[in-house]
């Protein structure tokens, strides 16, 4: 029968394919950032450390939107998503300090992003939205790259008040900040899917719960056929 994603706990892990590969992601909360949009996930593991790396315009080292990070999350990532899959992200509006001493905050839109001290359940210079109730403790934020046992540093959207310097969570959970230049920011890219996405009604050998239809933009309904999106409906 299955069921809606927006069913699913809090904490539990739904696989989705990224480049055909089988990864797994953290479902976080239903319509975290307001009603109708949908369901905030996080990939489980990590990409490989890059540097927050902003424009220097204007002096601006540490503004998100438009660094590294911002355009990894929000336009390289995404690519990686099956198409059908693709389509079921949801633009979402995430708080953001501008960054460069201004305490000026901003809402700018995104299909992915990184997470805000605030989000992580940690303090940073400025509040950036909501926390997400499941980064309780230290050991929940921790991050290891892709499918090891390497813990790995990974970034997060808020400036430091020092203009050199942004956020990241470090390999025991904590947070800290570093030099934007530096390689302490591995992406770990957060997005919302829609709500009526179906997923199986029980989990796999590892422990995660799996896609079986997703709605398309065209109004029908997808489900995989050897490894093809095919319309069911």
């Amino acid at each position: 029968m299955g069921q809606l994603l927006s069913n699913l706990a809090n904490g539990s892990l739904v696989k989705l394919a990224e480049n055909s590969k089988p990864t797994k992601f953290i479902k976080l909360d239903n319509d975290h950032y307001g009603t109708g949009t949908g369901v905030t996930l996080i990939r489980k593991d990590a990409f490989s450390e890059i540097a927050w790396n902003a424009s220097d315009s204007n002096c601006y080292k540490n503004r998100y939107f438009g660094c590294t990070l911002d355009n990894f999350c929000d336009g390289i990532w995404p690519l990686k998503l099956d198409e059908k899959i693709r389509e079921c992200l949801v633009p979402v509006p995430i708080v953001v300090a501008e960054g460069n001493q201004v305490a000026t905050l901003h809402t700018i839109y995104r299909k992915g992003f990184a997470l805000s001290c605030t989000e992580a359940g940690v303090s940073g210079w400025q509040t950036e939205g909501k926390a997400f109730s499941y980064f309780s403790d230290n050991a929940k934020r921790i991050a290891y790259l892709d499918e090891t046992a390497t813990a790995v540093d990974w970034g997060l959207r808020s400036p430091n008040s020092d203009v050199n310097y942004a956020y990241n969570i470090r390999t025991d959970g904590t947070v800290v900040n570093n030099y934007v230049y530096s390689a302490h920011f591995a992406p770990r890219p957060a997005f919302n899917l829609k709500s009526s996405i179906v997923v199986s009604d029980s989990t796999d050998s590892d422990g995660c719960y799996t896609v079986e239809s997703v709605p398309g933009n065209d109004g029908g309904l997808y489900v995989k056929n050897n490894g093809l999106w095919v319309r069911a409906v």
